[in-house]
């Protein structure tokens, strides 16, 4: 469960479909300043999601590696989240 220092760093995909990460507010601006910092003292965990309609709202489900594959070019959680919080957008938890 996000704590309340947790925002929804959010991918928009070529295809319209938006991923997200949970992520502790105040790490993600210091971590794209820094790379240094460890990733898992940015993202609370290495979990990739999506919704059912493919916005950032409505139940949290995970994609498929095909999807992931599709949208990133790997399926790997580790650089997947690592994309999404140094190229996503913050749209807090909803």
């Amino acid at each position: 469960m996000p704590n309340k220092n947790a925002t929804k760093v959010v991918y928009k995909s070529p295809d319209d479909v938006e991923y997200f990460v949970i992520a502790n507010t105040d790490m993600i601006d210091k971590y794209r300043k820094d790379k240094s910092i460890p990733l898992i003292d940015v993202v609370q965990t290495f979990d990739i999601h999506t919704t059912v309609a493919g916005g950032n709202t409505g139940e949290y489900v995970r994609p498929s590696k095909g999807a992931l594959e599709s949208a990133f070019g790997t399926h790997k959680p580790e650089e997947i989240a690592k994309y999404i919080v140094e190229h996503g957008e913050e749209k807090g938890m909803h």
